[in-house]
């Protein structure tokens, strides 16, 4: 039996003899397996997803969207994938403007697709071969002929439009990944609840890092704990790096033995439900340096002034500049990790979906935030130049509301006052 109790200081996780305790503050709340899930009515959660693209196919003027990206065909059908990397465009699905649903998948997942997943009346085998004919026969049935699509590599288009004369194909990728974007109630529901998940893992992580332990040992504490919380996956692999690994962002776990004085960074985020959530979170191992405090303050800082900028109609590009603005104050500047990757993305089925800020060095890309996003906003700092000291990176997932933001997840370690200046 595997349990999660919280008091106003203590976090335990117990399963198969495994128990952590966490002390600091934590926020008080109780996590029940599936609790928003369960209260979810998923007929009606999963007409009100399709009515929201057919929606965008009447403002488009398109019969039907062809859907490659996994986060979309889930999204259309509710498909649990293989999450895998070597399994890419193993699925389809086609929707049309009068709401017909088409699941396209491979052989190996069709018979407990079927039993599973009741609500798709139109499911389809879709092979490696001749994969064109089959989906032109699906536009053919269904007597569509402006078509939107996701994803569709060069050879792939070439092929399909040679087997479905008289298709036009339009590329609505972007289109269609910005409705997804402004969440759903029920949406927002289980990503709270997801948002739990992420942060088990991270305080699990927290709890078993000490010297001595390999990274890939904290990174094994920290999926093991999202997994017993019901975490289909890790989005990634879960990054756990230490000492110069931070200066140089490692972004995943290796045999690194940590030591004390070093700083530690964990970016984990899970899979729940099929809603991905975001955490970065930075501590120490041991004593910090003046130094470690001084990155570590102008990170959180900076995190602070994004927070304070986030709001219904605010823009990415003045998130982003809230948050460098602190950074170069402090005298970071050439070390923000935003000269390498922006520093928001949003979250939600596909863990980087727009609302993105700008590209390193641009303006662009800038969205004007609307209630309903959910977005991760991370600074970092990097001393890729003084390794000793090394990085910082501090994110949460977050809620952008009609008057403001509502943070979904606390990964603030119980270092937060040993390294962060006032």
């Amino acid at each position: 039996m595997n349990s999660l109790a919280v008091g106003p200081n203590m976090l335990t996780i117990c399963g198969r003899g495994r128990e952590w305790f966490i002390r600091g503050t934590v926020r008080r709340f109780v996590v029940q397996s599936s609790a928003a899930s369960k209260k979810i009515d998923w007929d009606s959660f999963r007409k009100k997803k399709v009515k929201k693209l057919t929606q965008l196919m009447k403002k488009e003027g398109l019969d039907a969207l062809y859907l490659n990206r996994i986060e979309n065909v889930r999204y259309t059908t509710d498909l649990r994938p293989v999450v895998s990397m070597w399994f890419q465009n193993s699925y389809s699905s086609v929707l049309t403007a009068s709401g017909d649903v088409v699941l396209l998948t491979v052989a190996g997942d069709y018979m407990h697709s079927k039993h599973y997943m009741p609500w798709i009346k139109d499911m389809r085998i879709m092979h490696g071969l001749g994969r064109a004919e089959e989906v032109a026969a699906v536009f053919r049935d269904y007597k569509v002929w402006r078509i939107g699509y996701d994803q569709l590599g060069y050879e792939d288009r070439l092929s399909l439009e040679a087997a479905s004369k008289g298709v036009e194909l339009v590329n609505v990728g972007g289109k269609v990944a910005d409705a997804r974007a402004v969440k759903l109630e029920e949406e927002v529901s289980l990503m709270r609840e997801a948002s739990k998940v992420t942060e088990a893992s991270i305080r699990a992580a927290l709890a078993f890092a000490k010297p001595g332990v390999r990274e890939y040992e904290i990174a094994a504490e920290g999926e093991y704990a999202a997994r017993k919380m019901g975490a289909e996956g890790m989005s990634w692999g879960l990054a756990t790096f230490s000492g110069l690994n931070t200066g140089l962002m490692l972004r995943h776990d290796s045999d690194k033995i940590v030591r004390s004085g070093e700083l530690l960074i964990l970016g984990y985020a899970t899979i729940f439900k099929g809603y991905n959530t975001d955490i970065t979170t930075t501590t120490v191992i041991g004593k910090p340096s003046n130094g470690q405090r001084d990155i570590y303050s102008a990170t959180y800082d900076s995190f602070r002034a994004a927070l304070k900028a986030t709001k219904p109609g605010a823009t990415t590009l003045e998130i982003h500049e809230a948050a460098e603005k602190v950074i170069v104050e402090r005298g970071f500047g050439a070390y923000s990790f935003s000269r390498i990757q922006p520093i928001l993305h949003g979250v939600g089925m596909n863990v980087y979906e727009p609302p993105f800020s700008p590209e390193p060095g641009m303006k662009v890309p800038s969205v004007k935030l609307k209630p309903g996003h959910i977005l991760a906003i991370e600074p970092a700092i990097t001393l890729y130049d003084n390794l000793k000291v090394g990085g910082c990176r501090i994110g949460e997932t977050l809620l952008v509301t009609e008057t403001g933001y509502k943070l979904l997840t606390d990964g603030k370690p119980e270092t937060h006052e040993a390294l962060y200046q006032n």
